[in-house]
């Protein structure tokens, strides 16, 4: 038998989000009693205007109208105070994005300390009565960050509608009340995104559809792609900050669903950093609220509140007056006990190395324990001919391990296994959510959640690696694997990809315990095969 994919056994809720509220829970009409002191002290110089927001908060109260923009609690109340919201968060909807496949932590080529794309990013402007956060935080941050940083562009001339967003991802009967950061990211991806100045904003109405000129206008501002940053494959697992830091250091802004309300809606004018109120931590009557992260500070709040937390910058949609200038700080720790989903927006460049003129991959086969945590150990192999490497020496049977790369190039990773019969099957990705795509360049040791087996049966298994520049169907790949005669995995390969990969003969191999492949970066794919003997 194939080498076969085991779950982790990790232990149970390790990953899962914090206590205090799901990412669809709020207060009801508990909401109301936790807003009052909000209303109250930003509406003092207004005494009549306080009057009647409270009595149409009363109302709201009595009749269940409390309903948040990403959930539910408080977000009509924020709408009356000009802090509309306008996201859903929703597991099942969450759980359709791709899971980003995480660089492992490396001592020689660390993330910088801090990071911004600040620069990059288009003036804090209101979003006013509607509950259209999701579109401001995806098409007039994210989308237009990306596009000013392709080029070095003035964000502000090249800033993208989020009308044009909004109107068509709104949810139905909803009242321009909300939408879901999934639908904004398969907008951008398969229909781009329209300038700001072809398509105006106006907090009165979501009704305007684009006509058929606008959405062609709109295609050439396709992202070019995104992906979900949690720590597994669970939709209720938490945000995984350490990748969000990894995107962000390489222009990839991260699209956020968080549950908001009391002081940071009450206590955040002109205010850098959040520092939440103790009642803030029970979520009780917050609502979800989308916004874009666009930098880091591993030492942000070294100087006050929790000594030596970094934290994460933060672009709202609630004008400049909020926060300094529409930004503000949020501790990790904070960051981490109200965030519930993140979703990071590919940059438009190709990477680091735009033209490598070389195509340089290097891998190992950390052996992991049960949990799926590296041991330190490596399979090592030798090259043996082609494009095979062997092991150096049999493994153990129900030896478990990982895939580790390093890249130097923006590529698509997948990985096939071989039956017995000499018929293959898909490895990597392992299950739909799990993205093949590795952007940022670096090392990264994958499946998550699940590890690779030498089973019992037999005394060699057999798998490839092929690294592509583009993404492929990787399904229709198998079943011409699955097709070809051709004897072995080698001349299968050659057979299916025929001048996409790089000649055999041409590529510098590397043995041991990291192993690996160059040659000219001029084709479309490269290849490794793996024979493993086990005892």
């Amino acid at each position: 038998m194939p080498i076969r994919m085991t779950d982790d056994q990790r232990n149970p809720g390790a990953d899962r989000r914090s206590s205090g509220g799901g990412a669809n829970q709020g207060g009801g009409g508990g909401g109301m009693g936790s807003l009052l002191p909000m209303l109250i002290g930003l509406l003092m110089k207004k005494p009549k205007l306080m009057l009647l927001v409270l009595g149409i908060g009363a109302v709201l109260y009595f009749t269940g109208g409390l309903k948040g923009c990403l959930g539910e609690g408080g977000g009509n109340v924020a709408q009356l105070l000009q802090f509309a919201t306008g996201g859903n968060m929703d597991p099942a909807v969450y759980d359709k994005a791709e899971v980003y496949e995480p660089l492992t932590d490396n001592v020689n080529a660390p993330l910088p300390e801090r990071f911004s794309l600040e620069k990059y990013a288009p003036q804090r402007l209101n979003q006013g009565q509607q509950g259209s956060c999701v579109a401001w935080a995806s098409a007039y941050a994210a989308r237009t960050i990306v596009e000013a940083a392709e080029g070095n562009k003035d964000p502000n001339s090249t800033a993208f509608s989020p009308a044009y967003m909004y109107n068509q991802i709104k949810i139905e009967g909803s009242d321009c009340q909300g939408s879901y950061i999934q639908r904004a990211m398969e907008q951008m991806s398969r229909n781009g995104a329209l300038p700001f100045s072809q398509f105006g904003y106006t907090d009165q109405s979501c009704s305007k559809e684009p006509s058929t000129a606008e959405t062609q206008r709109a295609l050439p501002f396709k992202i070019k792609g995104f992906q979900r940053l949690s720590q597994a494959g669970d939709p209720n697992s938490m945000v995984d900050m350490a990748a969000m830091k990894q995107q962000l250091s390489q222009g990839s802004p991260i699209v956020i669903g968080m549950m908001v309300g009391g002081s940071f809606m009450q206590d955040m004018m002109g205010q850098d950093k959040w520092l939440p109120a103790q009642s803030d931590y029970g979520m009780q009557g917050f609502g979800g609220h989308a916004m874009c992260v666009i930098g880091y500070d591993d030492y942000k709040f070294n100087d006050e509140y929790k000594a030596g937390m970094g934290g994460f910058q933060i672009m709202n949609s609630w004008g400049p007056e909020w926060g300094k200038n529409g930004l503000a700080w949020v501790s990790y720790d904070d960051f981490r006990h109200f965030t519930k989903e993140a979703y990071a927006v590919y940059p438009m460049g190709d990477g680091v190395d735009v033209a490598p003129s070389t195509f340089d991959i290097r891998f190992g086969l950390p052996l992991v324990d049960a949990a799926g945590d590296a041991t330190g150990e490596y399979i090592a192999l030798r090259h043996v001919g082609g494009r095979t490497f062997r092991t150096e020496k049999p493994i153990a049977k129900g030896t478990r391990f990982k895939v580790e790369m390093t890249n130097n190039v923006e590529c698509y990773t997948y990985c096939f296994g071989q039956e017995t019969d000499g018929s293959t099957y898909i490895l990597f990705p392992n299950t739909p959510k799990h993205s093949p795509y590795c952007g940022i360049t670096g090392t990264r040791q994958f499946p998550r959640d699940q590890s690779m087996t030498a089973d019992e049966v037999g005394t060699t298994d057999v798998m490839t690696i092929l690294v592509y520049r583009e993404a492929i169907d990787f399904n229709k790949v198998d079943a011409a694997l699955k097709a070809s005669t051709a004897p072995g995995m080698d001349a299968k390969l050659n057979a299916v990809m025929g001048n996409e990969l790089t000649d055999a003969a041409s590529m510098r191999y590397t043995m041991g315990k990291t192993f690996g492949a160059a040659g000219a970066a001029s084709k479309a794919a490269m290849a490794i095969v793996l024979e493993i003997e086990k005892r």
